[in-house]
């Protein structure tokens, strides 16, 4: 079925309804996942590195799990919806504006959070090196700067459907 006037929402197949509404879904759990983490961080900064290290061993491993999901089938449904779309503008930019924040979100963890997960995961209280704050410091940044991804992500996704044309 031909697309009119940009206007996606009429579309009788419920493209992009279906898949704009998993890119929110999306985008809002790896957002409040990475918040979390954000807004942990003045509470964590208080802790002494035999603390940090059980707190990260402790209540993050479902994160991992739900994290990697939302943020691959988040850019999966974005770049899919840009393909689709291409020659619609203001769609068009919006789901490449998502893909490219949820790619951010991948590429913070890859190259921001990854790294210190698999030093960390060595690590024992009696073998914590001297300079462990550091890790912690560019782990809660990595993940600030996720949350940051997200938060673009998740409020073009809202705002294109809150204002799209009826």
């Amino acid at each position: 079925m031909a697309v009119q006037n940009s206007d996606l929402s009429r579309q009788s197949s419920g493209f992009p309804k279906t898949l704009t509404f998993i890119g929110i879904l999306c985008a809002s759990l790896t957002l409040g996942l990475t918040l979390t983490h954000v807004l942990e961080i003045p509470g964590k900064r208080q802790l002494n590195g035999a603390e940090w290290l059980t707190v990260q061993r402790t209540f993050y491993g479902g994160f991992a799990i739900v994290g990697a999901i939302c943020e691959i089938l988040g850019l999966i449904i974005c770049v899919v919806s840009v393909l689709l779309i291409i020659k619609h503008r203001r769609a068009l930019i919006v789901y490449l504006t998502a893909s490219l924040c949820f790619l951010g979100t991948l590429l913070s963890y890859w190259f921001g959070n990854r790294p210190i997960n698999a030093k960390v995961a060595s690590w024992t209280p009696a073998t914590l090196p001297p300079d462990w704050a550091t890790y912690r410091n560019h782990w809660d940044d990595a993940h600030a700067i996720s949350a940051v991804f997200s938060a673009i992500a998740f409020v073009v996704l809202l705002v294109y459907v809150i204002y799209q044309k009826r």
